[in-house]
């Protein structure tokens, strides 16, 4: 009956959904997924294979054998393995490692068509959406990025907690995004702790394999010269054909829509960062693409204690700032920077605003809530992800086992966006071009009736995302009532004013952009 029901759920997700995996990341649910193993200590097990992995050179980590279950849907003969970088070893979350499970390492067999998944465990997340929020954002503006959903984890019946899925990039992906016929070119991955800035160190391979460049596909045939010629041309060509060259070896265009969106999320820890968590595609056409990875280093404002870095600051990469050869040969051409300030500008005028996100979010912070609540090894309490949305997150995080020593804090997700927006527009009008957003900061609220009774109905024709806070005060500034901040659809919201004595107050609708509402309200009783 069990392998009845996993051939009925293969050609169900097959015939019913458009893409490969869109059952996976259906991330509108809620998934459950299930270990079972016979080791009998499995996580000492992971870990230690893990530990050593990390500490040895070219040490093969290796998958531990489990079954399998995924909501409801059982597939023996998968294997499971710790991985990440900071996720695992910086930040003690017990038991919830991040891990990587793999459906066809000692079968033939697949789910949804994919292959492997990867569980993320929210490293320095407070809000546990950024990975889900920034890979949307470059999916929306046409990127190939990963897709997302959220599942609870137990192994051998034990709940290990919340984890959000991130599609793996691989050959199934590739052909996903680029077809059947052009799947199979070298793609490349930073590993972990890597700094791989796309240097010139010579015609070996193995030079840029000590950096952690590793190659995903065709490992066999192990052939770098493509990408090692495109390297040494990056950083040694000067000919007066620079420019139409570089053009004809790499998705430029792409790459640009990429770092505005990187800019504008606070990504620092990525090429233009710390020189990681990139893959490089060589297609077939014998242009090399840029895929983006691993976001949750985002929504955050960094400080660096010891060491010295441009980690953010500026929007538009300049050579004497930014020694990462790719980033400092494109933005030597004018066209090409102002076709990148054009895409930002567009993005924090579409995309990148709370009327195409907020829905979206709140959505998802409401779909996780309760089992996040649940999580026996969540690293931040459950009030901070609650606020974190609307709040600045007071828990800071210190990264002192790195090479240099960051602090972290997280303001809120929404406020941070509107503040991302407001700073890019000034970025981009200092290099004399033009850009702006819509300034909605205080505004005149629309209520009626008023005098009001019992409730006011207060039009929401200022935005097409609200959620905000409603608040009156008397005229001796007293707080009379606060309604907790919610997400406000539609034209209109009642505003419920029973209890509250005869007078004339203010009525105050903060939003979670920063902006704010205001307007003089009778009651008569």
């Amino acid at each position: 009956m069990k392998k009845l029901g996993l051939y009925i759920f293969l050609c169900f997700s097959s015939n019913v959904f458009s893409q490969t995996g869109d059952l996976v990341f259906n991330d509108t649910v809620m998934h459950n997924i299930f270990i079972e193993t016979d080791l009998p200590n499995w996580f000492d097990s992971l870990d230690a294979d893990y530990k050593l992995n990390s500490t040895i050179p070219g040490h093969p980590q290796k998958y531990f054998k489990c079954k399998i279950t995924f909501d409801g849907f059982v597939l023996p003969n998968c294997g499971f393995k710790e991985k990440g970088n900071a996720s695992n070893s910086l930040i003690n979350y017990g038991k919830k490692k991040p891990l990587k499970l793999s459906f066809d390492e000692f079968a033939n067999q697949t789910l949804n068509g994919l292959k492997k998944i990867n569980l993320n465990n929210f490293t320095n997340d407070p809000s546990l959406l950024h990975d889900v929020i920034c890979l949307k954002l470059m999916r929306d503006e046409g990127i190939f990025a990963s897709r997302t959903s959220f599942a609870k984890l137990w192994v051998n019946q034990e709940f290990i907690g919340l984890y959000v899925i991130i599609e793996n990039v691989d050959k199934t992906f590739l052909k996903s995004k680029y077809g059947s016929s052009n799947n199979d070119g070298n793609l490349y991955k930073t590993d972990r702790n890597a700094q791989v800035y796309l240097n010139w160190l010579g015609w070996e391979s193995s030079a840029y394999k000590d950096k952690k460049l590793e190659l995903n596909t065709n490992e066999t045939v192990d052939d770098w010269s493509k990408l090692i010629s495109f390297i040494n041309f990056l950083n040694n060509d000067n000919g007066p054909d620079f420019k139409q060259e570089l053009e004809k070896r790499f998705d430029v265009h792409g790459y640009l829509k990429i770092l505005a969106v990187e800019k504008c999320v606070k990504s620092w820890d990525s090429y233009w960062g710390g020189g990681n968590n990139y893959f490089l595609y060589e297609h077939p056409d014998g242009k090399i693409r840029w895929i983006p990875w691993d976001m949750n280093e985002t929504f955050q404002d960094i400080k660096v204690i010891s060491g010295t870095s441009l980690l953010n600051g500026y929007l538009v990469p300049t050579p004497q700032f930014d020694k990462r050869p790719l980033v400092a040969r494109i933005f030597e051409y004018d066209d090409w920077r102002n076709e990148y300030l054009t895409n930002v500008c567009a993005l924090v005028n579409g995309n990148f605003t709370l009327d195409h996100l907020g829905k979206y979010i709140v959505d998802r912070h409401d779909l996780i809530d309760s089992a996040y609540k649940a999580d026996p090894y969540k690293y931040n309490t459950y009030n901070t992800f609650k606020n974190s949305l609307t709040d600045q997150n007071e828990d800071v995080v210190s990264i002192s086992k790195a090479g240099y020593a960051l602090r972290i804090r997280y303001p809120g997700i929404f406020p941070l966006i509107q503040e991302q927006r407001k700073w890019a527009v000034e970025q981009i009008t200092a290099w004399d071009q033009k850009c702006s957003i819509e300034n909605k900061e205080i505004y005149s609220l629309n209520v009626y009736p008023n005098p009001a009774t019992d409730h006011v109905i207060v039009k929401n024709d200022h935005s097409s995302f609200e959620y905000a806070q409603f608040k009156l005060y008397d005229f001796t500034g007293k707080l009379c009532k606060a309604s907790p901040p919610q997400l406000i659809e539609g034209k209109e919201f009642t505003l419920e004013l029973k209890d509250l004595s005869s007078g004339i107050y203010w009525l105050i609708k903060n939003s979670a952009d920063g902006s704010s509402g205001r307007t003089k309200l009778v009651i008569a009783n």
